[in-house]
């Protein structure tokens, strides 16, 4: 895979708590970080169904790369062109997303990393869920209520991008179609295509809310992620450390 071990890690323990509730899960994982290292890229897209990457795009690579056998038999030129399309469209708007919110922090040094997750799962009972959200240097920024295609603002500083989102009408009826509807598409294909090495173990006991759930693992991820890039950066700057000592 073209996502080095550190992020392939976070991404793979977040998904195995996902299992656990013994849905049929897609995800893409958007991650930006301002200073990359070894396998660390500044800016990375990775998508998975299940415990499956499916396909990946770093800023190292700057292309859509299929990472399973029946997603490359089954996906023509066209879904990955338009995968591609908006992997780059994503890298340049996570690069200005990045510079803003430093500014809007007033942290412009250091390292900082946003992290963004979008998704929806397929139950046994054939309902469905979808959710969106980001966070910025480990704590939740904002969340995306589809119900009411609002934002949700988890401190004073995302208010400011609330508002703004808020009042994108347009881009809030594509986010609650997107996560109700293409998102599950897309899933459904995915199963059909990868039928053969999808299926599921294990008995299936009660399940509990995905919400909760998530949240549990997003914050998870979010911490082992920001350990590991501070390791990176350790490591990547011991001569330095050592000298100023």
């Amino acid at each position: 895979s073209a996502v080095g071990p550190p992020a392939s890690l976070l991404w793979e323990l977040f998904l195995w708590g996902e299992l656990e509730l013994g849905l049929h899960s897609r995800r893409i994982f958007h991650t930006v970080v301002s200073e990359p290292g070894p396998g660390l890229p500044w800016y990375s897209r990775v998508a998975y169904v299940d415990d499956q990457i499916i396909f990946d795009y770093t800023s190292k690579t700057q292309r859509v790369e299929p990472r399973q056998v029946w997603m490359a038999q089954n996906e023509g030129p066209e879904f990955w062109d338009f995968q591609n399309f908006w992997a780059r469209r994503w890298q340049a708007w996570f690069n200005a997303s990045l510079n803003t919110l430093r500014e809007l922090y007033n942290r412009s040094e250091g390292f900082h990393i946003i992290q963004m997750i979008t998704g929806c799962d397929l139950r046994e009972d054939t309902t469905t869920w979808g959710f969106y959200q980001d966070s910025y240097d480990g704590r939740d920024f904002l969340t995306f209520d589809k119900e009411t295609m609002t934002w949700v603002a988890a401190d004073i500083g995302a208010q400011i991008t609330k508002r703004r989102w808020d009042a994108e009408v347009f881009d809030n009826q594509w986010w609650k179609h997107y996560l109700e509807e293409e998102c599950v598409s897309w899933l459904r294909s995915s199963l059909e295509y990868g039928k053969e090495t999808l299926q599921r173990k294990g008995k299936m006991g009660d399940k509990p809310h995905p919400e909760g759930h998530y949240k549990l693992h997003l914050h998870l991820l979010i911490s082992l992620s920001n350990l590991i890039s501070l390791a990176i950066f350790i490591n990547a700057n011991k001569k330095k450390l050592c000298k100023s000592v």
